[in-house]
């Protein structure tokens, strides 16, 4: 089996903005705010239906500049899966200005990538705590907190077995 490659090449930021992007066709207003920004798209909660391949412009500005962009709907989020937020439409842009993917890199600059919407992590963006590790009660027992020197925590009692059994094997039997 043959992993596939991303095709992104710009890390997304979990930005939220105010913008206006419209259906080329009809001009008729898909989106009010974006999701998330990179220098190559946007991700837009959709207000009405697209297809992936249709034209939008969107608009939106950052401090000192407007970003003017015609788009290409690449995908759609049919929200179907737990931690999506709805529909919403993953914009590449098609036309945008050198000196606006600039501004738009230089604002983006540091900027967090936004959590994950699924999987064990994605219960950050929900507020609640991360996952915790297997060896999380281990690690705090044996370096947070001291135990009886009588008591031997279960790894290292495992770990003492397998040396033991291994020295059995490979020692020469007196």
């Amino acid at each position: 089996m043959m992993l596939s490659q991303s095709r992104r090449t710009s890390m997304r930021r979990d930005v939220v903005l105010a913008c206006q992007a419209v259906r080329e066709h009809d001009f008729k207003l898909v989106a009010t705010r974006t999701l998330d920004v990179s220098v190559e798209g946007v991700l837009v909660p959709m207000g009405i239906p697209l297809l992936t391949g249709e034209q939008v412009i969107v608009s939106f500005q950052i401090p000192g500049m407007w970003i003017d962009a015609e788009a290409i709907v690449a995908r759609i989020v049919h929200n179907r899966r737990p931690g999506d937020e709805g529909l919403a439409a993953g914009l590449v842009f098609d036309v945008i200005s050198a000196s606006a993917r600039a501004a738009l890199a230089g604002f983006l600059h540091g900027r967090p990538p936004p959590l994950p919407r699924r999987g064990p992590l994605s219960r950050l963006r929900r507020g609640e705590t991360g996952p915790r590790l297997a060896d999380e009660g281990m690690m705090a027992r044996t370096f947070g907190a001291p135990f009886d020197v009588d008591e031997e925590p279960e790894a290292l009692g495992i770990l003492r077995a397998v040396v033991g059994a291994w020295q059995s094997l490979v020692a020469p039997a007196e």
